[in-house]
């Protein structure tokens, strides 16, 4: 059976062969194009060549371990060992999109050093884990396998030229194959010791809608409004919930930049009796107020791959805010006129029909902490906790009727506080 294998392997040689003594005829008469597509095709054979020699290899190994068990002294050529194979003491790894997008690698061929074996042929020669192997003494390499050909074409002591991909440049570093070292076990026996880690991705980016639970120091604020005749706790002091949305994409190493913007309105109603300027009160003039407010800015997070499914990142957003309200006051209380604008008693006097607004401006920085858990390809939940610090460049803006005023007991008003957010991420 094996005569039948080594017959087999030796007749495919030999039509691998015929193949390449017919390159000067062939390239006559064919394309530029065409002749790259042959080239390759050339490549393709000699690797598959390159294979039937190992396979031929093996089985004249196995042949000389089956002759010595005969007790026949017969040596074959080229029966190297694995230990005396040279090595350049390293991991590969063949590279995908994902990984070539992250680093900004450009090219469709190489391969991705997992790992470096330290005081090895690579680490000596400069080379480091994360690096991309571009070409081996000449040679554009084309993927793993590829590479441990060339590798096992050389002898120990030579030097080859290696190029190489590093933080988005390109480098050259020479290489000499020295002799491995041995490591002994108790047992005596040869060992290599090599753990080859596989890359967790972090995720491509993706957006979602996001609610947010604020929770800023509103207790003055509360005071001012109180004594607008509105309820002692307008605004909740315990927090409010303020919606909106934000995306990211990944830039790479794991970095990601996106855009984010949250908000949150309410409006409240009240009655309050009006005494005009000659003494005249008017009952149940209604107030209305609108409060709001909303924070948006540019985010930057730092990924990290827990597992393939959980992923955590640190990161800040860096934007402005708003926060603001407007009292609008009249003398229409649903179907309860309480002041007749014809009657000629009260003359022009209509003072109390008016609108107040305030509005501060703030430039914030958020910084935070987020967890996700990616439960399908292209949905996750996350959970983020910051906290937003805030400062106002011109203070309180307060206008009534469009004018200008000054407020008395002005409020201090800002826009720090805790927040936590937990919702749904589409993409990842």
């Amino acid at each position: 059976m094996k005569k039948m294998k080594i017959f087999t392997l030796a007749l495919m040689i030999i039509l691998g062969m015929s193949l390449f003594a017919q390159d000067a005829e062939i390239e006559k008469d064919i394309s530029v194009d065409e002749q790259e597509e042959y080239q390759d095709a050339q490549q393709e054979v000699q690797e598959a060549m390159e294979d039937v020699q190992e396979e031929i290899q093996e089985a004249m190994e196995d042949a000389q371990e089956a002759l010595n068990e005969a007790n026949i002294n017969i040596t074959l050529p080229n029966t190297s060992t694995e230990t005396n194979r040279p090595k350049m003491g390293v991991f590969l790894e063949n590279l995908d999109f994902q990984s070539a997008y992250e680093m900004h690698y450009d090219y469709n061929y190489g391969v991705l050093l997992s790992g470096v074996v330290r005081g090895g042929n690579a680490y000596k020669a400069g080379l480091m884990k994360g690096d991309i192997i571009m070409a081996f003494d000449g040679t554009k390499v084309r993927h793993e396998e590829h590479l441990t050909r060339l590798i096992r074409k050389q002898a120990i002591g030579n030097t080859v030229t290696i190029k190489y991909f590093r933080d988005e440049h390109i480098y050259e570093t020479t290489l000499t194959f020295a002799a491995p070292k041995e490591e002994k076990t108790a047992e005596g026996m040869i060992t290599e010791k090599f753990k080859t880690r596989k890359r967790i991705s972090v995720g491509d980016g993706g957006g979602s809608w996001i609610p947010v639970w604020y929770n800023p120091d509103v207790e003055e604020l509360n005071v001012a409004l109180a004594n607008l005749g509105f309820a002692d706790e307008v605004i909740s002091e315990d927090g409010i919930l303020l919606q909106g949305g934000g995306a990211k994409v990944n830039v790479g190493r794991g970095w990601f930049i996106g855009g984010m913007g949250v908000g949150y309105k309410n409006n409240k109603t009240t009655k309050v009796d009006w005494t005009l300027d000659d003494g005249t009160i008017i009952p149940d003039v209604s107030r209305k107020l609108t409060y709001g407010m909303n924070y948006w800015g540019v985010t930057l997070d730092k990924r990290y791959a827990i597992s393939k499914k959980f992923v955590t990142s640190l990161g800040f957003a860096l934007g402005g805010g708003k926060e603001w309200l407007k009292v609008k006051q009249n003398a229409d209380n649903g179907n309860i006129p309480n002041f007749d604008f014809n009657d000629p008693q009260f003359g022009t006097n209509y003072d109390y029909t008016s609108t107040l607004k305030m509005k501060q401006t703030f430039v914030i920085f958020q910084p935070k902490a987020m967890v996700m858990y990616h439960f399908l390809d292209w949905l996750g939940l996350r959970l983020e906790a910051g906290y937003v610090v805030s400062h106002s460049p011109y203070g309180l803006k307060v206008t009534q009727n469009g004018e200008k005023v000054d407020f008395v007991n002005e409020p201090d008003i800002d826009m720090n506080g805790f927040t936590v957010s937990i919702g749904p991420w589409i993409g990842f």
